[in-house]
């Protein structure tokens, strides 16, 4: 994703103007407490969005983790006994990017530990991005504590990856005409 950077972003959209913003307005949304919560259908742009806001700050030398539920919540398995302080070393970042919330186990266990991450990073008073593409009452509390750390901003349109999928296609069938057989 080191690759990802609003210059490769051809798209002109709202949200596109929003994650511009928030990075140009870094240390106000640093001092404010304001994260973003970007949601909506799969393959509309949220991770290559944040993937670019967490590129240009850290550009300019401002330490991100961006990361993903599945992956903290295998971390934390694996780590039990360390839980807090693996929490407590996520809080510790200017800024935490967590992609793919509701993508992780449903189970009842994995959304304790979602709530216990997204509540230490609520406690320590620094923003949160999340992307999700749910909305579902099996992730209700989270959402909500989500909502007090983070500003809703909704994805919609076409998903770029169908659209990429098609061009590859199409380029395929393009090349196989060329080929005598």
């Amino acid at each position: 994703m080191r690759e990802w950077n609003f210059n490769k972003n051809h798209e002109d959209s709202k949200n596109t103007e929003t994650a511009r913003f928030y990075v140009k307005h870094w240390e106000k949304m640093k001092r404010d407490n304001i994260g973003l919560l970007f949601w909506g259908a799969v393959g509309t742009g949220k991770s290559f969005l944040v993937g670019c806001i967490a590129n240009v700050l850290l550009e300019q030398e401002i330490p991100v983790r961006m990361t993903n539920f599945a992956e903290v919540l295998n971390d934390l398995s694996s780590n039990f006994s360390e839980k807090n302080e693996y929490i407590k070393a996520l809080c510790r970042f200017p800024l935490l990017i967590l992609d793919d919330f509701g993508m992780e186990r449903g189970t009842e266990y994995g959304l304790e530990q979602i709530y216990a991450v997204i509540d230490g990073r609520y406690r320590s008073g620094k923003p949160l991005i999340v992307t999700t593409n749910l909305r579902d009452r099996a992730h209700a509390r989270i959402y909500y504590r989500l909502i007090e750390l983070c500003v809703p901003v909704n994805f919609c349109g076409e998903s770029r990856r169908r659209v990429t999928a098609q061009e590859k296609l199409n380029r395929l069938k393009e090349q196989m005409k060329g080929e005598v057989m």
